[in-house]
């Protein structure tokens, strides 16, 4: 098939949180998103004034080529909303180099229809502040491998009792990361609660970008 992609922007940078932080890495972001969270750093990602490129599969994997990482992001917005061609442009990517080692970020709406030995998932559980929570799917935590993260991005006392609920309810083989919504929560508040609750196999993290760059900076 000949699939095309809606583009965000792609980029390369440092890869700002989760297991491959610090990592030189190509960021493919693709257009639309299924939920509206209130803390949704990239607006621009969909909406009526989101713009973006409909690129061929091919093109995009030759833009991704000539930056010549080899650990690979593809977020959004959603991306899975653009499955069939994700797939398409991982295959034809790992036909080219077998080095590729593919990151796909999801809003946790979705389950992923494929399985690819070199493709693991990020998967955002949205707690109560996001104001989307009631899209979250559940079977995350079933599906979810030990390669995957599951990821809480919390901005209140209520969304960390919300998430110590939900890791006693749904075990899962997933790696399990707490951040802050910017500028919501105090990292500090977030790990006291961490100790009083001992939560030995959830990672706290900050997203580095953000002290970096201006936060609101786009392709970085």
């Amino acid at each position: 098939m000949l699939l095309s992609m809606n583009v965000i922007e792609l980029f390369s940078s440092i890869d700002g949180e989760g297991k491959r932080q610090g990592f030189l890495t190509t960021f493919l972001r693709l257009h639309d998103c299924n939920i509206r969270c209130s803390y949704c750093d990239t607006l621009y990602s969909y909406g009526p004034e989101s713009t973006f490129e409909s690129m061929s599969v091919q093109a995009v994997a030759d833009a991704i080529e000539q930056l010549e990482n080899h650990r690979i992001t593809i977020t959004g917005g959603e991306p899975l909303l653009q499955e069939p061609a994700i797939i398409e442009l991982i295959d034809e990517l790992t036909r080219r180099n077998a080095r590729y080692d593919f990151n796909i970020e999801t809003n946790g709406t979705i389950i992923p229809s494929f399985h690819r030995d070199n493709v693991w998932f990020t998967y955002d559980y949205k707690t109560p502040s996001s104001l989307a929570e009631e899209a979250m799917n559940l079977d995350i935590f079933k599906v979810a491998t030990p390669a995957d993260i599951i990821k809480f991005v919390v901005g209140s006392m209520q969304d960390l009792d919300r998430m110590n609920e939900i890791l006693k309810t749904y075990p899962t083989d997933a790696q399990i990361f707490v951040s802050p919504v910017w500028g919501n929560i105090e990292g500090a508040t977030i790990i006291e609660y961490m100790k009083a609750h001992n939560w030995q196999n959830v990672r706290f993290q900050l997203q580095i970008h953000k002290f970096i760059w201006d936060p609101d900076a786009k392709g970085v």
